[in-house]
């Protein structure tokens, strides 16, 4: 049984590309209940998000494959002009397992080790099971990919230092003030830089948040967001800045929003105690004479690049012990999917000495007492357990291709006559 992945990605094909194949969680629906309507496929998933559209299917006839596949996404989305075969990327069998497992531990994201992605494979799965075309394979599949990103975020570092450059900010903060929760915090710019900063300063127990912004609805709307309420008008925020222990500017100017002699008159309010300036602007926001002021820890987006490349080093380094656990888990998914190639000939063998001991010991049951037959009974049990011991084991044995699994199921069944066993079953 086969379980065939295609799909665009940052790798195989630019943004419009992506856009134009990409499926809202309506059309994801759609397009699955299609697949299994119309019997081409067993099982299907789509993993659909803003660097990715991705199926997985168990084929239901013979000649779906990839090809197939990429050409009904295309018709589908109406997209013949723009999107073509070969922006799509190939895989089946234990490729496709390994490709989801690479997904969901992040090391197959545009940035490495990004925290998102699980939750969106989890979508994709759950819009699966809601459809019902996630059957025993995809099912299996899909927790054992949980399984896999589990166990690299709780054993390996490929998630953790901050990649972006709002996020290194908020670390860079917490490795100053390591209690953000004791902190004042100004934001002086709602868009969308200052809104990630905000918000992860948040996540980090930092609820003493004023935002300042030009247009005083954005700020507003965002101090809502973030449950704190607390908004400065844009024409006063430098009359309060003695107030705080860390500023953060995300405005697009050129114009400096912070001078050097505004930082020295407020250090002198706040009697030298320490203030962070994190400048996330480009151009910067601050006058870099204020990092020469005392107590005054400026630092700007060249800073903390170096930071995020550092970071970003440290995840590289990780990735071999991501990918010993996947080769780990995609061991156990396969000796699980040849358990099921060979499950029916396992229930043929099972049955056919159950028959036969069930025969033998007929023959005793009125030449025997009932107690001395429940021991016979008992006994044979045991015995047929250790004869089937190995043959069993064997089936089930890791294999190093799918073409050895018949050769195996062949040998057992001929050995034990297994066809004369079904014909007495049907």
């Amino acid at each position: 049984m086969n379980i065939v992945s295609v799909g665009v990605n940052h790798k195989t094909a630019p943004i419009e590309i992506r856009e134009r194949v990409s499926l809202s969680e309506v059309q994801a629906k759609e397009f699955l209940t299609n697949l299994i309507d119309d019997n081409i496929a067993l099982e299907a998933m789509v993993l659909s998000t803003c660097n990715r559209t991705e199926l997985y299917v168990v084929p239901g006839m013979p000649e779906v494959d990839g090809k197939y596949l990429k050409e009904y996404l295309i018709a589908f989305r109406n997209a013949h002009n723009e999107v073509r075969p070969e922006h799509f990327f190939n895989r089946f069998y234990c490729n496709t397992a390994r490709h989801l497992f690479e997904v969901a531990s992040a090391i197959d994201s545009l940035i490495l080790g990004e925290g998102q992605i699980l939750g969106q494979v989890k979508d994709g799965y759950r819009i699966a099971v809601e459809v019902q075309s996630a059957g025993i394979l995809l099912t299996r599949l899909c927790h054992t990919a949980f399984s896999v990103a589990k166990k690299v975020k709780t054993k390996t570092k490929i998630m953790e230092g901050a990649v972006s450059v709002s996020y290194a900010a908020v670390e860079l903060a917490q490795k100053i003030f390591s209690n953000l929760s004791m902190k004042k915090i100004l934001l002086i710019g709602a868009g969308e830089t200052g809104e990630l900063a905000a918000k992860h300063m948040f996540q980090k127990n930092a609820r003493n948040i004023v935002i300042t912004n030009r247009t005083l609805s954005k700020a507003e709307a965002l101090a809502e967001e973030l449950g704190t309420n607390q908004v400065l008008p844009y024409e006063s925020y430098k009359e309060h800045l003695h107030e705080f222990d860390i500023i953060i500017t995300a405005v697009s100017i050129k114009e400096y929003v912070l001078t050097e002699p505004e930082l020295q008159q407020s250090m002198q309010k706040r009697r030298l105690k320490p203030v962070i300036i994190l400048d996330l602007g480009l151009p910067r926001n601050v006058d870099p004479e204020i990092g020469k002021l005392k107590n005054m820890f400026l630092k700007d987006i060249d800073d903390l690049k170096h930071i995020i490349d550092k970071n970003l080093e440290m995840r590289r380094a990780e990735l071999p012990k991501v990918q010993k656990i996947i080769d780990e888990e995609l061991v156990g998914f396969g000796q699980w999917i040849n358990t099921l190639k060979v499950r029916p000939t396992i229930v043929d063998l099972q049955s056919k000495f159950i028959e036969i001991k069930e025969k033998e010991l007929e023959r005793f049951r009125y030449k025997v007492s009932e107690e001395e037959l429940k021991r016979m009974e008992r006994l044979t049990d045991r015995i047929l357990k250790k004869i089937l011991h190995h043959p069993i084991k064997m089936l089930k044995a890791p294999v190093d291709t799918a073409d050895t699994i018949p050769s195996r199921v062949n040998l057992v069944r001929n050995i034990f006559d297994l066809e004369e066993q079904n014909q007495r079953t049907k």
